[in-house]
């Protein structure tokens, strides 16, 4: 009896420790990532489904996790997590895995001397379609639709938006489903087609100042009831100007917005890019910002060792960092989502990602997250909310000792 009763202590006080890790894995374009392996630093291991989720069981906080893609010699390590949800980015990662992909045919009036049109299908359901630009005397435009492989169809709209030099002329919208494998889907934007006619407007924006070697803008009509993925590009502008008038619609459905991505780069490589939101008639100034700076070791640095240390500065403001190595052959690459701003030389804890001679390494910081626990947390909205910053330090190169 007393046996029994010790057992049944042992068990009760373990489970008290036991905590359910249950997350979700994304590419960099919010697709889910299915079919690869995740690791827990207490031992356990799993593999995400279509949907990118995965579940794993920890006994203490914080935790580790790191992401293996062994089919892309692609790894992922997050640590000093204490989230039990997380949904975490597959740095590196943009194509979607197991996704359905199929083209429309978007037919509409010729469009005028002088004009042009944006043309997108969007959704408040993950997807991904590049809005493409008819010009003067086209009538009729090819979109490829993305979407995860877990459904065999997708609901939306095809947006159709017009303007001309001075003016936004014509807005039209229609309501689409598209089918996995079923040919020769079209839509048409003809005479019968009701068409708003936006009001124009104007946003005002203001560049750095900073010496640079390249930096400009894009100005997005952005849908805060769709999908992140859903946004119309409105314009783009790059080079050395104090500041511009842009012309934007003053009105547009489904929540509209503005968002404004800036960058800026040294020709070493080293920059930022920026978003930020707006609304039609304000005034804007874009922020310049200091990205990372790399102090050791040096750039063609031909001793690199397992005790070798990596460091760097923090840059602007608050944020988390992920620190690329890439190895140039065989090829393969490892990012690390750490807090701190050094780090021992990974080669002998992940021996895998080690096996050639040269190799490269970065570090991007990302704002305004304090820590890589504050990365991770679920994404509420469908889209950001406020202002984001990715700072990315120059490129340096080294070699390991043979």
């Amino acid at each position: 009896m007393k046996y029994f009763i010790s057992v049944i202590i042992f068990f009760t006080f373990n489970s008290l420790f036991a905590y359910n890790v249950e997350g979700r894995l994304l590419n960099e374009r919010y697709f889910p990532v299915p079919n690869v392996q995740i690791s827990i630093s207490s031992g356990g291991t799993a593999v995400t489904d279509e949907k990118g989720n995965f579940k794993l069981t920890t006994g203490k906080l914080p935790y580790n996790l790191f992401i293996l893609d062994n089919d892309n010699s692609q790894g992922v390590l997050y640590t000093d997590l204490s989230n039990l949800n997380p949904e975490l980015i597959f740095f590196g990662s943009t194509a979607a895995r197991s996704s359905n992909n199929e083209f429309i045919k978007v037919y509409f009036n010729p469009v005028p001397p002088g004009s042009s049109a944006i043309i997108k299908f969007v959704s408040d359901e993950v997807s991904y379609c590049s809005d493409v630009t008819a010009l003067p005397g086209e009538k009729s435009k090819p979109l490829s639709i993305e979407w995860p492989a877990g459904s065999n169809t997708i609901n939306g709209r095809v947006i159709y938006l017009e303007k001309n030099q001075t003016n936004y002329t014509k807005y039209a919208e229609k309501v689409l489903t598209v089918s996995k494998d079923f040919y020769q889907q079209s839509i048409s934007f003809d005479s019968s087609t009701f068409y708003s006619k936006p009001q124009t407007g104007t946003l005002t924006v203001y560049m750095p100042d900073a010496s640079l070697d390249r930096k400009g803008f894009s100005v997005y009509a952005d849908f805060l009831s769709l999908h992140r993925n859903a946004e119309l590009t409105l314009n783009s502008t790059e080079g050395d100007i104090r500041y511009t008038k842009v012309l934007v619609p003053q009105t547009l459905p489904l929540g509209y917005r503005l968002k404004v991505s800036s960058f800026g780069y040294l020709k070493n490589g080293a920059g930022y890019e920026t978003v930020t939101y707006s609304y039609p008639g304000s005034t804007l100034k874009l922020q310049d910002e200091e990205p990372p700076e790399l102090t050791g070791p040096q750039d063609k640095y031909y001793f690199v060792n397992k005790n070798t240390l990596f460091s760097f500065e923090r840059g602007s403001g608050s944020g988390m960092y992920v620190v690329h190595f890439h190895c140039y052959n065989p090829v393969s690459d490892l990012y690390l989502a750490i807090n701190s701003r050094e780090l021992i030389s990974p080669m002998k804890n992940y021996p895998d990602f080690f096996k050639g001679v040269e190799y490269s390494w970065q570090v991007v910081k990302y704002t305004p997250y304090i820590s890589v626990d504050d990365f991770s947390k679920a994404r509420i909205f469908s889209n950001d909310l406020g202002y984001k910053s990715v700072l990315t330090s120059e490129l340096r190169t080294f070699r390991i000792v043979p």
